[in-house]
């Protein structure tokens, strides 16, 4: 019970980092545009292209991670997850703060939460595993 629990927390943050990085990647050619609009410097514009782009993919690498980590727990440390959940905690209250968009801010925090409850109730010991088969056995 306390496995699936633990695997149905880390596939809920995985998904919600999932839908952020996906929103982000979507709306990016939306950034492009407004950005032309407002007569910006150019290497200012470029920057926070970049910056855009590079926290879709930070996003997207995490959920990946988390992807992992709920099926393969002890591929990734338990420290470094919750390291993880607490970034995803300040960047939703980023983008509470100085976004005018809830719902990544939202899916933001609703992944923290998961990947936190998480990694409390994260399996102390490796499932067993099945012998190899067709494995040479030591001499």
């Amino acid at each position: 019970m306390k496995q699936k629990s633990f695997r149905w927390c880390m596939l809920v943050g995985a998904i919600a980092l999932g839908a952020v990085a996906i929103f982000y990647f979507a709306t990016y050619v939306e950034l492009t545009i407004a950005l032309g609009n407002n007569g910006l410097k150019p290497d200012l514009m470029q920057s926070i292209q970049a910056l855009w782009l590079a926290f879709a993919c930070h996003v997207a690498l995490i959920a990946l991670l988390y992807l992992l980590v709920a099926y393969k727990p002890h591929a990734v440390s338990r420290e470094v997850i919750v390291i993880l959940g607490m970034l995803q905690l300040v960047e939703a209250g980023l983008l509470f703060a100085f976004s005018g968009s809830l719902v990544a801010a939202v899916l933001l925090a609703l992944a923290a939460v998961f990947v936190l409850v998480g990694a409390l109730i994260w399996p102390k010991k490796l499932l067993p595993q099945a012998p190899a088969t067709g494995s040479i056995a030591p001499v």
